[in-house]
């Protein structure tokens, strides 16, 4: 059996942390996979000390209540992929009727859909925007948000969603 292992580019260490998975996963072929994975937003702003790890616990909390509920964009399907649930997410309708009720609490929560921080919610932890393409697409008077004030906006939500879920 031949293995090859491909690194990321160097291109791809200069936009993100990237480290190698301690987990192993099966690959295209069936083979032991070696993964890579790449910090996420949350994790970067626990790490600069941004956020605490309850608080990015919660928000990945709300990432995954929120994929559950099916909430995201509609998106064209992978012919290719397997029919089963990703990341082991359940497919029942009792489940996603559930998590679509903690969503829609948790951005109650927050003060709404049409809220800075049910928004931020939203936008940055369900549908997985950039902090600065939410900046830009929530701006106000024509004016896109700072991205200081769009990152204080995000630290805000963490801070209610980790009070509301009190996990």
């Amino acid at each position: 059996m031949i293995v090859t292992t491909t690194a990321p580019t160097p291109e791809r260490h200069r936009h993100d942390r990237v480290t190698r998975d301690s987990e192993t996963l099966a690959d295209s072929d069936g083979a032991i996979g070696l993964p890579y994975r790449v910090e996420g937003l949350l994790g970067r702003l626990e790490r600069h000390g941004d956020i605490t790890a309850r608080q990015r616990h919660d928000g990945e909390e709300f990432g995954r209540l929120f994929r559950i509920a099916h909430l995201d964009p509609l998106k064209a399907a992978d012919m290719r992929a397997d029919r089963g649930s990703p990341e082991g997410l359940p497919t029942s309708a009792h489940g996603s009727d559930r998590a679509r009720r903690r969503v829609l609490a948790a951005i109650d929560a927050l003060g709404g859909h049409g809220s800075p921080c049910g928004s931020a919610a939203w936008f940055i932890l369900g549908c997985e925007l950039s902090v600065n393409a939410w900046a830009v697409r929530e701006g106000w008077g024509g004016k896109p948000l700072r991205p200081e004030v769009a990152k204080g906006t995000l630290i805000g939500t963490l801070g209610v969603l980790a009070k509301h879920f009190g996990i």
